[in-house]
């Protein structure tokens, strides 16, 4: 786990449930003190956090098997009333297969992204079984407890939450399987040179090079850009806007003037704040 301070943070804090997901795993690491609310999907969790002004919430955003996470891009720049990102965190995942010592694994339940990032290992040992998708890892294992020749592809702890063996740890260890999170509240961070990315959503002219001349400004003021994502804009047929991430943040002066300058391309730029990044920890 990379060092960092407490969380200062006195509410509540919503995630992605149920308990025994990873979004709980790195809500409780994080926010230990803090009352945890499970929800059970993400567009749940921002629906809490938009009546709780005090309240934080944990999403995932992307994993780097099975990519971002659309429905969490989608609810921060939709938003009516702005979100602020504080913090982005990063979990390094080790899977587990879970079920009963003896059985004969016929089905296999999991997540879409264990079932992404396991995929040849499954094929190499199960080839034969069926994969069945569930909302969440806890899903799965909860599935696996109810059948014989089931198991679950999921977090160690939940054997023993759900009653299960460890049948195999780590699968795939060896290639990374890294799924970051989010920590979204209604208020900004105080201006801080440890806010290491700051995170957009722009509208651009339908027209072309739009794109070329938005990130133009980024690359001479020698601004590193680690995220983009192209999203639908609702109600919009063929209009989109971006969720760009940068590294650095606003109080710097080249930071600061480089989207100074990209804005002057944009039919519309919402700001989501500067937050930290270098917050990890393991599964």
């Amino acid at each position: 786990m990379t060092l960092t301070s407490p969380s200062t943070h006195q509410g509540q804090v919503a995630y992605l449930g149920p308990e025994g997901s990873f979004a709980h795993l790195v809500a409780r690491k994080r926010f230990h003190e803090n009352e945890l609310i499970p929800r059970g999907s993400v567009d749940e969790v921002f629906d809490y956090l938009e009546h709780s002004p005090d309240c934080f919430a944990v999403v995932p955003i992307e994993n780097s098997s099975g990519g971002v996470i659309t429905a969490t891009v989608d609810r921060i720049m939709e938003a009516d009333a702005p979100y602020h990102i504080r913090e982005e965190i990063a979990l390094d995942v080790k899977l587990a297969l879970l079920g009963r010592e003896g059985d004969v694994i016929q089905k296999i339940y999991s997540h879409f992204a264990p079932f992404h990032h396991c995929n040849k290992w499954i094929r190499t040992n199960y080839p034969g079984a069926e994969q069945v998708v569930t909302p969440s890892t806890p899903h799965a294992a909860i599935c696996a407890s109810r059948e014989r020749g089931s198991a679950a592809i999921g977090a160690r702890e939940s054997a023993e939450r759900y009653g299960l063996d460890v049948l195999h740890y780590p699968i795939e260890a060896e290639v990374t399987n890294v799924t970051e999170f989010f920590v979204v509240a209604h208020h900004a961070n105080p201006e801080s040179p440890k806010n290491l990315r700051t995170s957009l959503a722009v509208e651009l002219p339908d027209a072309s090079g739009s794109l070329f001349r938005f990130l133009g400004p980024l690359a001479t003021n020698g601004i590193n850009l680690k995220r983009i994502e192209s999203r639908p804009i609702m109600g919009q047929p063929n209009k989109y806007r971006f969720f760009v991430e940068v590294e650095g943040n606003t109080a710097d002066a080249a930071v600061r003037h480089a989207l100074e300058e990209a804005k002057e391309f944009c039919l519309r730029m919402k700001d989501f704040g500067s937050y930290p990044s270098d917050i990890r920890f393991e599964s």
